[in-house]
């Protein structure tokens, strides 16, 4: 057989195994493309009935994107003057000119990140300060641009490719949701809410309750920034500020990963290709379009694999910077990082053994042990602020993670609170046997679904399942060179710890980077013929993620309050449903309120009262108020000595007998019921319903001595 017959044999093959993936996936997306043309029909029917543009929303939207576009611009000039400090420049000099832009913005990033956290310790969240430190970043990113000077024409050209690229791969879907006002639950729950926090106090204080707030807030301290500078403006302004501002990792990633496959030799149209395999991931999508901080970790992780392999290849220490750079930054943005940062440790003390004398100067095995281990070990220093103070405030620099392993305490948290945690955690998935084990891939990739627990929370796509036949071939024949080797091993290292931890297939994104570069270099690498008709299988079965993103815009169907046309509030009652009773809390109450939420969501961005709610388990005090009271008096002591005045309340998880956190499968069903019926009383005795329906109740408590 001929080698020509040979490419078509394969191609063949590996068309009829895109077609069964793709058949497959389409057939588990009924609920989000099989609702294509009625969320279609339902878009263009709210196009009609009211007013597309406003000017007070449009503005705001505007003002905003400048206000991220200038952000940004502040990354890179301070990137840009970071760099030029150092004798090496970190090999961004010898890098590809698009990876060198985005080595730049996302080592700014990273610095900045550290400024607000000292500034927030220091009690400096002001927006003046806020306006001081982009005005210092403009400056020095016009002093980077005066020393490039690059012509117009390159600079019009550069904006139409990037509005180009957000155009091609979707992104301008999930720019146009970051603009909107904040709906997604993590977000409301603290990406937004703890900055909204901190800037009413003026610094990064302890919040009451919420857990989150000792996790590491890198990201998180650009919303303090872009909410600080679009505040005085309005809080769309500052809203959509930091939506912007956020889903700048975005382009930042695909800038890395486009930039990265150009470095290992692929052809442009295959590192594109390798771009939109990521890019039109759904998941992706959706955590660019909530303001979540996956893309971030990410986009970090690939620069420090990235820059790992260079050093291994060519021991030049230089490539540490980033790999120090992209340490500092992940363990800054999760504790999870630390999955990361193990394998880097062990793979680079294999190098050391087997490194002899290493030219350069290096110093031999010696040498490249000291290089490694301190490039690792500056980067957890840059990141140790975080985890310093969480130290001190709780007594675990891990908090609220591991209490067993390391007690410490905080308002609203214990052992116990902490193991539900971690077993919430492990809801995540759905792996018992070995054999799940196995087809773990295959199902993540045609199965997953969001808001499903079962079933990974998102959607990954069959692109990486479809491309994956031909990566195992390329390390069997050896296609690969030891860079892409060891960044393979690394996402297969990511692979395994998360199947090992949280199965939520936003855990996983930092692992598809290097799969989609090394897809790109293998493609670039065969037969001209071969390489063209697989690059159009690989992107026939990325594109399928198009429809999902699509389907997930129009059900969010964020376009109206954008421009102005939908008001905020008229957008928030659309998409919480519990928004109206936010809405008679921040109006009709008075500012002495204290809201006991139990069953919301926790979702405390959009109040303005102040509240009491449990972290992630939201009913867990109250349940044990229930559970270990004999009369409603008991309950009520309790309510009365946290100062509480109101309740709102899901009520109806609460009398649902198999969902009721009441209910304790210890009892037996009477016992159970008349706890149940204590509940009710205590809801209704004496108290005054506010507003209700039959899914909420806004419930005032007697005043003491009544």
């Amino acid at each position: 057989m001929t080698p020509r017959a040979r490419w078509i044999g394969a191609t063949a093959v590996s068309g009829v195994w895109g077609l069964a993936l793709a058949v497959t996936f389409l057939l588990n997306r009924g609920d989000d493309v099989g609702r294509l043309p009625a969320l279609i029909q339902t878009f263009t029917s709210a196009l009609t009935r009211g007013p597309l543009l406003g000017l007070g929303g449009l503005g705001a939207s505007i003002g905003g994107l400048t206000t991220a576009a200038l952000m940004g611009s502040a990354w890179l000039g301070l990137g840009d003057a970071i760099l030029r400090c150092l004798p090496t420049g970190g090999g961004s000099a010898r890098a590809q000119p698009v990876l060198a832009l985005a080595e730049r913005g996302l080592l700014g990033a990273a610095a900045w990140s550290l400024v607000w956290f000292f500034l927030g310790t220091l009690g400096l969240y002001h927006t003046s300060g806020a306006a001081i430190a982009l005005l210092v970043g403009l400056s020095l990113g016009g002093i980077a641009l005066a020393r490039d000077r690059p012509a117009p024409r390159d600079l019009w050209r550069a904006a139409g490719r990037g509005a180009l690229g957000l155009l091609v791969t979707g992104q301008i879907l999930a720019l146009i949701a970051a603009l909107a006002p904040p709906t997604a639950k993590d977000t409301l729950l603290y990406h937004f809410a703890l900055p909204k926090a901190y800037i009413a106090a003026g610094a990064a204080v302890e919040v009451p309750y919420n857990i989150a707030g000792y996790y590491p807030l890198g990201v998180e301290m650009h919303v303090v920034w872009a909410m600080l500078l679009g505040g005085p403006f309005g809080t769309r302004f500052g809203e959509a500020a930091a939506g912007a501002a956020l889903f700048l990792f975005a382009p930042l990633l695909s800038m890395v990963v486009y930039g990265w496959a150009r470095e290992r030799g692929a052809c442009p149209g295959w590192a594109a290709a390798a771009v939109l395999m990521v890019a039109w991931v759904p998941t992706v999508y959706d955590v660019a379009a909530s303001a979540y901080v996956d893309l971030a970790l990410a986009a970090y992780t690939a620069l420090a694999v990235r820059a790992f392999g260079r050093w291994w290849s060519t021991l030049d220490t230089s490539h540490l910077l980033w790999v120090t750079v992209g340490v500092a930054a992940m363990l800054s943005i999760k504790l999870s990082a630390a999955f990361v940062i193990l394998p880097l440790m062990l793979i680079g003390l294999l190098r050391v053994l087997v490194v002899g004398r290493a030219p350069g100067g290096v110093g031999g095995a010696p040498g490249a042990a000291a290089a490694i281990v301190g490039a690792l070990s500056v980067g957890c220093f840059l990141a140790s602020p975080w985890y310093v103070r969480n130290w001190m405030r709780t007594g675990s620099p891990l908090f609220p993670f591991y209490l067993g392993l390391w007690p410490a305490h905080a308002p609203g948290w214990d052992l116990e609170r902490s193991r539900l945690y971690e077993a919430l955690f492990s809801l995540y998935g759905n792996t018992v046997t070995p054999l799940d084990y196995l087809w773990a891939p295959l199902r993540l990739a045609v199965a997953a679904q969001p808001d499903q627990p079962p079933y990974y929370d998102g959607v990954l796509g069959i692109a990486f399942a479809f491309v994956l036949p031909l990566l195992a071939w390329a390390l069997w024949r050896r296609r690969l060179d030891v860079e892409l080797r060891l960044a393979l091993l690394l996402s297969a290292c990511l692979f395994v710890f998360w199947l090992f931890s949280s199965q939520q297939l936003r855990y996983l994104l930092p692992a598809l980077p290097a799969l989609a570069v090394a897809t790109a270099v293998v493609g670039s690498g065969l037969e001209v013929a071969a390489g063209r008709a697989l690059r159009v299988l690989a992107l026939a079965t990325a594109v399928l993620g198009l429809p999902v993103m699509l389907a997930w815009f129009l059900g969010l169907d964020p376009l109206r309050v954008v421009l102005g046309g939908e008001a905020r509030e008229t957008y928030l009652r659309r998409r919480l449903d519990y928004y109206p009773y936010y809405e008679v809390v921040n109006r009709e109450l008075p500012p002495t309120a204290t809201v006991w939420l139990i069953d919301m969501r926790r979702d405390t961005y959009h109040l303005d009262r102040p509240y009491f709610s449990d972290f992630i388990f939201e009913d867990y005090t109250f349940a044990r108020y229930v559970r270990s009271a004999g009369s409603v008096k008991e309950i009520r002591d309790h309510v009365r000595a946290a100062g509480i005045t109101h309740l709102l309340v899901r009520h109806d998880v609460l009398f649902d007998y198999q969902r009721s956190p009441i209910v304790d499968p210890q009892r037996s069903r009477e016992e159970n019921i008349a706890k149940l019926e204590l509940m009710a009383a205590f809801f209704t005795r004496d108290t005054r319903l506010v507003k209700g329906d039959q899914k909420f109740w806004l419930i005032e408590l007697p005043a003491p001595g009544e």
